[in-house]
């Protein structure tokens, strides 16, 4: 069973004080407005994107050193 969506809850004197330090919050907070299931599969989608990456990187330094 998937949980509710959390109502925004962060604390604006945060926000202030990271946006002051120069820290972008817009993809914290949109993160925020996703479930921990979402979240969780959101990383599982980036994580999947890094391993393809590297085994392309894998196969392309593999056929260069064939020559």
């Amino acid at each position: 069973m998937e949980h509710q969506k959390p109502k925004e809850s962060v604390e604006p004197d945060a926000v202030r004080r990271a946006i002051e330090s120069g820290v972008d919050v817009t993809l914290l907070i949109e993160n925020l407005k996703l479930t921990p299931t979402e979240r969780l599969r959101k990383a599982q989608r980036m994580l999947d994107s890094v391993v393809a990456f590297q085994s392309e990187i894998r196969s392309f330094r593999a056929r260069r050193n064939e020559t």
